[in-house]
């Protein structure tokens, strides 16, 4: 059986999922290409839940994460992205270095055993997988081995062709709980009923679901069973790796409220390709009919007379291998 629709709908489960397991595992955050214009990136780890300040910083080719609060009243050390050799406090002029060591503290010169460690920036934790960030608050859960799967299937990927294309990736808010917009993507069975284009570019046939540790990849042939039309990787809990033809795009999940989800659209295309753009506004038509279904199931499983259905065990070994993760980690 599926899910209990009170996981969807119990605030404590929901605040529970934030720390056990969002704060807990690695997070796609940003991408080298984002730091080649100004080498200081501020961003909100989940800012709409866990909301913590934090900062890219670049100095000398090394990437750093750290917070971005003062040490020494709270104040926020960047608000914006720009290029300095340092972080400067508006507030009182503390200086921090990039790797964030305190470079200079003006008025406490006469202070007793100071500075310590605890003056320094904190500096959280950070791997770097073919030019992609992540980071993670409390690295207690290694959900990043899926990656290794992307190693060995796809070891002929350009990855160093791809470029991060600001200007294409699109945000939307949808009315649903970011499980549901996660168990709608970790399955094809719905495919031929609410895609209609997508089905008839695709061997609906051929469309394959194996499971990975703390992953799932999903792929199906084109509609003349010649090549490969996409690989879809799922990265537990939240995040979407699309590799096609033209390049990759990005999904990142994040949660807003039980009933409401922020989804980024981050698109990678290939310098050599041109053809795009008229892929990704395909890519945003699938996406508008996926909205439709996750908000319809939202306001479903709110009736008395649902609580939980069956599995396909053709069908949904993604969405079975999704609920085993959840009901581990929280």
């Amino acid at each position: 059986m599926t899910m209990h629709s009170d996981y969807y709908r119990d605030q404590e489960i929901f605040k529970n999922s934030i720390e056990n397991i969002f704060s807990s595992s690695w997070q796609l955050v940003s991408h080298v290409n984002c730091l080649d214009n100004n080498n200081i990136i501020p961003i909100n780890f989940l800012e709409n839940t866990s909301n913590e300040p934090l900062l890219l910083t670049k100095d000398k080719g090394k990437i750093e994460c750290l917070s971005n609060v003062c040490t020494h009243r709270g104040h926020l050390l960047c608000d914006k992205d720009k290029t300095s050799k340092s972080l400067l406090c508006r507030y009182h002029g503390r200086l921090f270095n990039l790797n964030g060591n305190l470079k200079k503290a003006l008025g406490f010169e006469n202070a007793e055993n100071f500075p310590s460690n605890k003056d320094n920036l904190e500096k959280i934790k950070i791997k770097e997988w073919k030019d992609f960030i992540f980071i993670s608050l409390n690295n207690t859960i290694e959900n990043l081995s899926a990656l290794d799967d992307i190693e060995v299937r796809l070891n002929k990927f350009p990855f160093s062709k791809i470029k991060y294309r600001k200007e294409l990736s699109n945000t939307f808010e949808v009315d649903t709980h970011w499980a549901l917009y996660c168990e709608n993507y970790l399955e094809g069975f719905h495919v031929p009923f609410v895609h209609k284009g997508l089905s008839s570019d695709i061997d609906n046939h051929s469309y394959k679901t194996k499971i990975l540790k703390n992953g799932v990849v999903q792929y199906a042939k084109d509609s003349k069973g010649n090549n490969i039309y996409g690989y879809y990787y799922w990265i537990f809990p939240n995040m979407m790796l699309n590799f096609y033809s033209w390049g990759l795009s990005v999904n990142i999940v994040e949660p807003i409220s039980i009933d409401k989800t922020k989804v980024k659209f981050i698109y990678f295309p290939l310098d050599s390709k041109s053809d795009s753009s008229d892929a990704i506004k395909d890519l945003i038509q699938v996406e508008y009919e996926d909205q439709d279904v996750v908000r319809s199931v939202s306001k479903g499983i709110q009736s008395r007379y649902y609580d939980r259905g069956r599995y396909s065990p053709t069908h949904e070994k993604g969405v079975h291998y999704f609920h085993q993760l959840l009901s581990k980690f929280i």
